[in-house]
C-alpha cells in the first residue's frame, strides 16, 4: 500500500539521484560508443574488428557493449546528447528506487527510509564516477538483482521464487551490455551458499522432494548458461577476467599504474587525496556505527558487501558499485537495530512523551530536502547537460578540423580519440580508450611519447600524422610533447585557445610570438566563458601555462595580469623561472611561502632554484620540506630522483611540468 510517506520517499529517491545523475560529458568513452552504434545500424551488422584507429586497425574486437552501443545511437539520433543524458538519469534514478524497494524488502519502512538517505548521499559523493556509460545498466541490473533475491530471502513464498525466473532474463541483457555482467551470478551466489550451509546442518532437507534452495541453484545456472548468450561465445565470457587482471594492482601493472580510474582508490589518495577521502569516511563511519548498534550481520549481505569492497578496493571505477550495494544492504542490516536500540534507550530516559510523533517525518523530510537542494546546487555549477565539460576535450580543434573537411591520421591522446572518430569521422585517430585491443608493452611504448617527447618523431616517420591535437590542462603531462612539437619546423601550429593545441602539416600557422594573436586569444576566452568567473580564470591559467611551455613567458605575464589567484602566482614565478629570471622567481616563490609554510609548490620551485644555482644543499632543503607535507607528490619526487642523479638534468629554461 503506497501511503503518502512512502510515495514521498520514493519520489525524493528518484528525483534526487536524477539531478545527481545529469550533467555534462566528463569521459570520452560515451562518443567512440555512440560511433559504434552508428557504425553497426549504418552496416546492419555487428562490429568483430576495429574499425576506428590505426594503432588496432583490424584487430579483433569482443565487443560486449553491443546492446548498449546500438540503444545509446539510436536515442543519440532522436535526442542527442542532451538526450542521453536525460536517459543516463532516469536509468540510475530507475535503479535508485529499486534499490531503495530492496532495502523495504530486506528490513522493513526503516530499513526503506534509511536507504533513501544513504543512497542520496553515497550517489552524490560518486557523481564524478557515473559517466554516461555501460556502468549505469550494471548498476541498474545490480539493482534488479537485489531487489529480488532479497524478496526470495524475506518472504521465501512460492511467488517470489516464480519471480527468479527474471534473473537469467536479465543476465542476457547484462552480458551484452558490459563486461562486468559476472556480478549477476555472483549476487545470486552469495544468497545461495548460505542456503546450502544451513541445509546440510542439522535441519536436513533430505525427506523433501526438493531442497529449500533449488530456485536459488536454478537461477544461478540459468544466469551462468546466459552468460554464454552472446554473439561472441566463448571469447565474451573470457573477457571479464582479462579485465580484472587489467585493474590487479599487484605488480607491475601499467593499466592499474597509469589510467587514473583503475588506481586502488587508497594509491590515488597519495597524489588526489580529494578524489578519494569519502570513501575512508565512509567505510569508517560504517565501522564505526556497526560497533555502537551491534547488528546481527546475516551471511549473504556480509558476502555482498565483501564482493563490492573487493573491488572497490582494487580500482577506483569501482566505488560506485560498492556505495550502490552498500545503501540497501547496510540499511537492512543497521537501521531496524539502530532504531530498537534509540526505542529502548529513550524508553529507559523517560523522553518517550517529550518526542512528538512527527518528529521522524520531519527529520527525514528535511534530510531529503537538503540532499536534493545540494544535488541541485552542484548540478547549476556545471557546465549544459550533455555537454563536453569545459578543458577535457579539443571541442574546437574539432569543430576546425570538421569546417576543414579534414581526412587522414591524426594523432590525439587516448581519451580523445573516441570524441574525433564521432566528430570528424572521415579522420583516424592513433588509439582511443578501448586499451584492451593492446597489449601492456604497447601501452608503455604509448605513455613513454608523452616521457620522452623525441619518440613521437620515430612515431611519426612510421605513421604519417596529418594532424595532432593535444590538450593542455586534463592531464598536463602532454605538455613536453606540445613544447616538442611547438619547436618543429615540420609542424604547423593552426589553433591554440590555451586548453587545446591544433598542429598541421599543412596550413596557415599562429605564431605565439605575436602579440596580437595572444590578445585575441585572451579577449576570446574572456567572451566564451563570460558567464562563468572561475572557468574564464581557469581558461587563462592554461593559455598563460602553454605560452611558458612555449618560451614566451613575458605573453603569459600579460595574460595573468587580471587573475589574483594562487595559482596564478605560481604559475608567475614558474614563468619567471622558464624566463631566466631566478631571483624574480624566488621573490615570488617565498612571497607564497610565508603566506602557506607548506606550500609543496613553492617549495618545489625553490628547490629548483636552488639545483639550477647548483646549490645542492639547499635544494634538498626545500625537497625535504616539500616531501614532509606530501610524501608522494611527483614534482617533488622527480626533482629529488635528478637531485641525486637519477634522471638527466633538464636543458636550461625547459619546465616538465607547469603546475
Amino acid at each position: 500500500m503506497w501511503s503518502t510517506r512512502r510515495l514521498a520517499v520514493f519520489t525524493a529517491v528518484a528525483v534526487g539521484v536524477a539531478l545527481v545523475a545529469l550533467g555534462p560529458i566528463a569521459d570520452g568513452d560515451i562518443y567512440w560508443h555512440v560511433a559504434a552504434g552508428d557504425e553497426m545500424w549504418r552496416r546492419h551488422a555487428l562490429l568483430r574488428t576495429d574499425p576506428f584507429t590505426i594503432s588496432a586497425s583490424g584487430r579483433a574486437w569482443i565487443d560486449v557493449h553491443w546492446l548498449f552501443q546500438l540503444t545509446v545511437a539510436a536515442l543519440h539520433h532522436a535526442f542527442g546528447f542532451r538526450g542521453l543524458a536525460v536517459a543516463k538519469a532516469l536509468v540510475v534514478a530507475a535503479g535508485a528506487v529499486l534499490g531503495t524497494r530492496a532495502a523495504e524488502q530486506g528490513g522493513g519502512p526503516v530499513a526503506r527510509d534509511a536507504c533513501a538517505v544513504a543512497t542520496l548521499g553515497l550517489t552524490f559523493l560518486a557523481r564524478h564516477l557515473l559517466p554516461l556509460r555501460p556502468i549505469v545498466a550494471t548498476l541498474l541490473f545490480v539493482a534488479a538483482f537485489l531487489f529480488l533475491l532479497e524478496r526470495d530471502r524475506v518472504r521465501g513464498s512460492a511467488g517470489a521464487r516464480r519471480a527468479l525466473i527474471a534473473l537469467p532474463l536479465l543476465q542476457v541483457l547484462w552480458v551484452n551490455c558490459q563486461g562486468l555482467a559476472p556480478i549477476g551470478p555472483g549476487l545470486i551466489a552469495a544468497y545461495l551458499i548460505p542456503e546450502i550451509a544451513r541445509a546440510v546442518g542439522p535441519r536436513h532437507w533430505s525427506s523433501q522432494a526438493w531442497p529449500p534452495f533449488a530456485p536459488l541453484v536454478l537461477a544461478l545456472a540459468g544466469c551462468v548458461v546466459a552468460s554464454f548468450a552472446t554473439p561472441y561465445g566463448l571469447d565474451a565470457v573470457r573477457l571479464p577476467v582479462r579485465l580484472l587482471l587489467r585493474i590487479d594492482p599487484t605488480g607491475d601493472n601499467v593499466f592499474s599504474a597509469n589510467i587514473a580510474e583503475n588506481i586502488p582508490p587508497f594509491v590515488l589518495a597519495r597524489t588526489s587525496p580529494e578524489m578519494t577521502a569519502y570513501l575512508r569516511a565512509v567505510l569508517l563511519g560504517l565501522a564505526a556505527t556497526m560497533l555502537i548498534v551491534r547488528p546481527r550481520v546475516i551471511a549473504p549481505h556480509a558476502l555482498v558487501l565483501t564482493g563490492f569492497t573487493a573491488l572497490a578496493l582494487m580500482a577506483n571505477r569501482n566505488v560506485p558499485l560498492l556505495y550502490w550495494a552498500l545503501a540497501p544492504i547496510g540499511a537492512i542490516m543497521l537501521a531496524p537495530q539502530a532504531i530498537a536500540r534509540w526505542s529502548s534507550w529513550r524508553g529507559r530516559t523517560r523522553l518517550a512523551g517529550r518526542v512528538p510523533p512527527w518528529t521522524a517525518n520531519a527529520a527525514l523530510a528535511a534530510v531529503l530536502s537538503a540532499e536534493i537542494g545540494l544535488a541541485g546546487a552542484a548540478l547549476a555549477g556545471e557546465a549544459p547537460i550533455g555537454a563536453p565539460t569545459p578543458f577535457h576535450f579539443p571541442t574546437e580543434s574539432a569543430r576546425l578540423l570538421a569546417r576543414m573537411g579534414a581526412s587522414g591520421r591524426i594523432f590525439a591522446p587516448d581519451q580523445h580519440g573516441g570524441y574525433l572518430a564521432f566528430s570528424v569521422p572521415a579522420l583516424r585517430p592513433y588509439i582511443d580508450t578501448r586499451l584492451i585491443l593492446h597489449s601492456a608493452r604497447e601501452y608503455q611504448d604509448y605513455l613513454a611519447l608523452f616521457d620522452e617527447p623525441a619518440r613521437f618523431d620515430a612515431l611519426d616517420t612510421q605513421e604519417r600524422f596529418d594532424y595532432v591535437v593535444l590538450t593542455t590542462s586534463y592531464p598536463d603531462r602532454y605538455l613536453g610533447l606540445v613544447g616538442h612539437l611547438a619547436a618543429d619546423a615540420a609542424w604547423k601550429l593552426l589553433y591554440t585557445d590555451g586548453s587545446e593545441v591544433l598542429f598541421a602539416r599543412q596550413g596557415a600557422a599562429v605564431s605565439l610570438a605575436d602579440r596580437a594573436i595572444v590578445d585575441d586569444a585572451a579577449s576570446r576566452l574572456d567572451v566564451r566563458y563570460r558567464s562563468r568567473p572561475e572557468e574564464r580564470a581557469a581558461a587563462r591559467i592554461n593559455l598563460a601555462r602553454l605560452l611558458i611551455v612555449v618560451g614566451q613567458p613575458a605573453a603569459a605575464e600579460r595574460v595573468l595580469a587580471p587573475i589574483a589567484s594562487r595559482a596564478a602566482a605560481h604559475l608567475r614565478a614558474r614563468g619567471h623561472f622558464a624566463a631566466g629570471d631566478l631571483g624574480a622567481a624566488e621573490s615570488l616563490a617565498r612571497v607564497m611561502l610565508s603566506g602557506d609554510p607548506s606550500d609543496v609548490r613553492s617549495l618545489t620551485l625553490l628547490a629548483e632554484i636552488a639545483l639550477a644555482r647548483r646549490a645542492a644543499g639547499d635544494a634538498r632543503t626545500y625537497l625535504g620540506r616539500a616531501l614532509s607535507v606530501d610524501p608522494y607528490d611527483p614534482e617533488a619526487r622527480a626533482l629529488l630522483a635528478r637531485h641525486d642523479g637519477h634522471a638527466a638534468a633538464l636543458p636550461p629554461g625547459r619546465i616538465r611540468t607547469v603546475r
